[in-house]
């Protein structure tokens, strides 16, 4: 080939590749990826919040992040995440369209931005609502009447709309301005300078208050006050197509059965009051009781690939790591198995505690097995499994079929929790297969351990003093 035409190809293939690459370069800026090329994004506003990304949770990665997640996903979009440093800077941000969704913000604050300004803010549905609450120290005394505020050193978040809720109710009672401190950050931080202050009160948003509470046991809430959080998505974004598929989003009614299994499994295990008695117990028996058992907790976890937290969390709710406990029906044990299952599992000697771990963490694994129904995965089946563990498989069976005949998804606990306590009424055991149960015990059961299992992974995130033991078990989430 003449070198004329070898020069003319190798330059047709060099603005070939340039031409190549400036397409994919425009495809990036204008987001008009077709099926297999890069994935158009969302840029995510994520507020530093318990309730965005979880370090307590074991259920997953956070509640508004897996929102999120199953909105791009349902979206064909990849959620890039920001992360800015108080809610005022957040809302700059969306205002000037440097990022597309605001989530984990609550209301929309109430002073700062104009009208008009807010009128080019979509607003999403409420779809949360926590209620707004005075919580103190344990050395002073509980609040007695909201007046008191004006004669205490009041902390005072930066949040914009609990700082608006704190400073209206406040003037309302005429307290002087010289009561009030503000300090921003999360729980945690507002916590730790309250520890170090003379500060007896603070204003809390409720539902992220109970999140660490059993973190905090020394802090404890006073009152309720008139107020709401209300929960939403704002967005203000450059793409027309994105704001189309958020409103659809929210509109779909699958996905609110989603947001509502979501909520469950973060959140849905909460008992209704938080017994700081029951914490300290808890607290002083994972310092002097669980070390006696870390060796055999370990060895049971990785034999039957356990998560050992689940595994511990069975243990305490079952005993409280007492190797001679013996319940009302007769169940003796650490791990309460049956005479008829301990049996079945070889289990010679009830009352030794190393037998009796290996016995039940095999018999939990036994259960997740056979547990194979289509559409069960995840933690849905964890929490049924753990449930068969205390009424027995068929039981459980027998509430997973009750829900599919009432039109529910008897794959996914939050539905067969609902119905389970039926199959103690005539009217629904009579044509079960296995007859009547206590489906309200089954339900207590699991969440009791599911919250015990929280706590424990809290703990380990935080590296607290009391979780201090689990670091040696090697805690691999196996479960999830």
């Amino acid at each position: 080939m003449p070198r004329s035409r070898v020069f003319a190809t190798e330059r047709f293939i060099i603005f070939l590749l340039f031409f190549v690459q400036l397409a994919l370069v425009s495809r990036q800026i204008w987001n008009i990826d077709p099926p297999g090329m890069i994935m158009p994004t969302i840029r995510v506003l994520a507020l530093d919040s318990e309730l965005v990304h979880s370090r307590l949770s074991p259920y997953g990665p956070g509640f508004e992040r897996e929102l999120v997640e199953n909105f791009a996903e349902q979206s064909g979009v990849h959620p890039v995440w920001l992360h800015p440093a108080s809610p005022k800077a957040a809302w700059k941000e969306l205002h000037a369209k440097r990022a597309d969704l605001l989530v984990g913000a609550g209301d929309a604050p109430r002073a700062g931005f104009a009208p008009n300004h807010r009128s080019r803010i979509v607003t999403g549905p409420v779809y949360a609502q926590h209620p707004v609450a005075v919580v103190h120290q344990q050395q002073y005394k509980a609040l007695s009447d909201i007046s008191e505020l004006c004669d205490r050193r009041v902390m005072i978040p930066k949040n914009p709309l609990l700082r608006s809720i704190s400073t209206n109710l406040l003037n309302d009672q005429g307290c002087p301005t010289a009561a009030l401190y503000t300090d921003d950050g999360p729980l945690p931080v507002q916590f730790s300078i309250m520890q170090q202050s003379d500060s007896r009160f603070t204003i809390v948003n409720a539902g992220e208050y109970r999140l660490w509470k059993p973190f905090f046991p020394e802090f404890h809430l006073s009152e309720y006050l008139e107020a709401i959080v209300e929960y939403r998505w704002f967005w203000k974004t450059r793409n027309q197509q994105l704001g189309k598929d958020l409103q659809i989003f929210w509109r779909n009614k699958p996905n609110n059965e989603r947001l509502a299994a979501l909520m469950d499994r973060y959140f849905g295990f909460f008992p209704e009051s938080l017994d700081r008695f029951e914490l300290y117990q808890f607290a002083r028996m994972l310092k002097y009781e669980l070390p006696r058992y870390n060796t055999i907790i370990a060895e049971a976890a990785q034999r039957y690939e356990l998560d050992p937290l689940l595994l511990i969390a069975l243990i305490y709710h079952e005993s409280g790591f007492d190797s001679q406990a013996v319940s009302r029906t007769g169940v003796r044990g650490i791990m309460q198995i049956t005479q008829a299952t301990a049996l079945s599992l070889g289990l010679d000697n009830p009352d030794d505690p190393k037998q009796s771990i290996l016995a039940g963490a095999r018999y939990l694994r036994q259960i997740w097995e056979r547990l194979d129904r289509e559409g069960l995965t995840g933690w849905d089946r964890w929490f049924l499994a753990l449930s068969a563990y205390n009424q027995g498989l068929g039981h459980t069976w027998d509430a997973m079929d009750l829900a599919k005949n009432l039109g529910l998804q008897e794959t996914s606990w939050k539905n067969v929790k609902e119905v389970f306590p039926l199959l103690s009424q005539p009217e629904y055991f009579s044509k079960s297969r296995h007859g009547y149960t206590r489906g309200r015990e089954a339900v207590a059961h699991v969440e009791s351990v599911r919250y015990y299992h929280y706590i424990l992974h809290g703990l380990f995130s935080l590296g607290r003093d009391e979780g201090k033991h689990l670091g040696r078990l090697g805690l691999i989430n196996r479960a999830s």
